[in-house]
């Protein structure tokens, strides 16, 4: 198992060697990845090298141990305290942070208490991971959440929301028996929510009884997956039979009645045509619930079949939304492989249908990628709007599957590259902001990464990640190199004393001020004063 990583944090330095040099490490299961001198310095390191556990002083400059455990806790809430402290410091210490210190250690510190002080958080370490990855427990909760996960693939499915290529692989982990047959049709169920009189049950059970009562008919007669929405129950079903909306219809006219009967709920039933893929069964679910709109005309309490209302044979195309996402996304995100596989299915879909719905269906991709331009503002890229204007030339090959696919090939390069190019321009003009700001406030004492991306109107996390991919060091590091080349350059330019250049570029503390200073270039301000000709 991988050792846990330790910070030792004491400004003197022969207790941090004795504590390294004393301790079995190895035996233990910790690698000591950096030592600090005060809760500053610690808090530096901790930002440049994960860690789990921090053993730290009470009493050091610039920033004692109580300080630096409570910022680190808020930074890095994982992480696991063990404070040293002087037996006058210990009822202090216990009183003033509690924040994940898990042990206190009396000095002058003894190997042996020590280490068996390690060995306990270690335990507890392991303890949270081995949490963390029982599998028992998670196949429970797994199993607990298993009918609201079934239910919501469901609800996603016929929503469009579910990628085709994983459609087999979600029957198959919810145990759904839709998948089969050849043929999938899709009813809703809607109660009657203003009824002359109550039901025999409360309201909050009239769902699940219509539910029951719903899976209870169709158990034996087809494939059925059922689950309740917030206002009605739906039905996705699977049959061998070719008149598969047809055998439903009779099934859902039962269902209504049934209701009716035992329960004293009118329930009305919108029936879709059947398709012969699943993945298409969402088509038939909006034509289910476009058929519930006819029961103004039509009456309540039985089964309504879209094909009956309209007897135009209808089609979803890309006003549902579904290959409109997936296109966006394939944009945004993805590869030209993608969205050539994107374009690949759009042009199957389109070389499906007659002429006229092959030009309104073109028309339809276009709007598709006209509300891209305008929602990620690509009016300004030369190169998008002349491919998009192309096609508006280009009437007389509208209906023509190839062109579109080759065209919509062609625009999506575009975008993608534009949209790549604006994130990519976005960091580094972020980037650039941040470097001003800090440029124009480094003098300010209480200046941090939370009061700049509060400016900014940014996140802490996106704005760290983001500064350090563009500047290749971290905030910290690049608000200190300002604030000690400014002091440098008081230290030619002026008489200045140090206390007051630290002032003047940020430090509220000389002291700390002269040891960063050091630190970086390796002497005191006052003999790089000194050395200066």
């Amino acid at each position: 198992m991988e050792k846990y990583k330790l910070l030792i944090v004491d400004d003197e330095s022969d207790v941090r060697e004795a504590i390294v040099e004393r301790i079995d490490w190895d035996a233990l299961g910790y690698e000591v990845v950096a030592e600090a001198e005060n809760g500053q310095d610690a808090l530096e390191k901790a930002e440049l090298s994960p860690i789990d556990v921090a053993l730290t002083d009470i009493k050091m400059p610039f920033m004692d141990g109580l300080e630096m455990g409570a910022r680190l806790s808020q930074l890095y809430p994982g992480v696991k305290i063990i404070i040293l402290s002087g037996f006058d410091e210990f009822e202090y210490a216990k009183a003033a942070i509690k924040l994940n210190v898990v042990e206190y250690v009396l000095k002058p510190v003894n190997v042996a208490e020590l280490s068996e002080v390690l060995r306990r958080v270690k335990s507890q370490l392991d303890d949270s991971i081995a949490q963390r990855r029982n599998i028992d427990m998670l196949q429970e909760s797994y199993k607990e959440s298993l009918p609201l996960m079934r239910e919501r693939f469901l609800t996603e499915l016929m929503w469009g929301a579910v990628p085709d290529e994983e459609i087999d692989t979600q029957l198959a982990r919810y145990d759904l028996a839709i998948g089969g047959a050849p043929y999938s049709v899709v009813a809703v169920f809607e109660p009657d929510r203003s009824p002359k009189r109550p039901p025999l049950v409360s309201w909050e059970l009239v769902p699940l009884s219509i539910k029951q009562i719903v899976e209870e008919l169709f158990e034996q007669r087809c494939g059925s997956a059922v689950f309740t929405g917030s206002s009605a129950i739906t039905a996705v079903t699977s049959w061998d039979d070719p008149d598969a909306a047809g055998a439903l219809v009779s099934v859902a006219n039962e269902i209504c009645s049934r209701c009716l009967r035992v329960l004293e709920v009118t329930v009305t039933a919108g029936v879709g045509r059947a398709r012969r893929a699943l993945k298409d069964a969402r088509h038939s679910f909006q034509e289910a619930r476009l058929a519930l709109e006819y029961k103004t005309f039509i009456g309540t309490g039985k089964a309504i079949y879209i094909q009956d209302m309209e007897r135009v044979r209808r089609e979803a195309d890309m006003a549902d939304g579904r290959e409109e996402e997936q296109l966006i996304s394939a944009v945004k995100f993805g590869s030209k492989a993608q969205f050539e596989q994107c374009a690949v299915k759009i042009h199957d879909s389109m070389a499906a249908r007659s002429e006229f719905e092959r030009r309104a269906y073109a028309l339809s991709v276009y709007g598709a990628v006209y509300r891209m331009m305008q929602h990620n503002e690509m009016f300004g890229a030369p190169d998008v709007n002349e491919c998009v204007h192309r096609f508006m030339q280009s009437e007389p090959s509208w209906g023509d599957p190839v062109m579109l696919k080759e065209w919509l090939m062609d625009v999506c390069d575009r975008m993608s590259g534009h949209m790549t190019a604006k994130r990519k321009t976005a960091a580094r003009n972020l980037a650039e902001e941040a470097k001003r700001f800090i440029d124009s406030h480094y003098h300010e004492q209480d200046l941090s990464v939370d009061t700049l991306c509060k400016r900014l109107h940014v996140s802490q996390s996106y704005f760290s990640t983001s500064f350090k991919h563009e500047m290749g060091i971290s905030f910290v590091q690049y608000l200190t190199n300002v604030r000690l080349d400014r002091a440098v350059d008081l230290l030619r330019k002026t008489d200045d004393k140090t206390y007051e250049i630290a002032s003047r570029v940020g430090y509220a503390e000389p002291n700390y001020f002269s040891y960063a200073f050091k630190k970086h270039f390796g002497v005191s301000p006052t003999k790089y004063r000194g050395k200066l000709p």
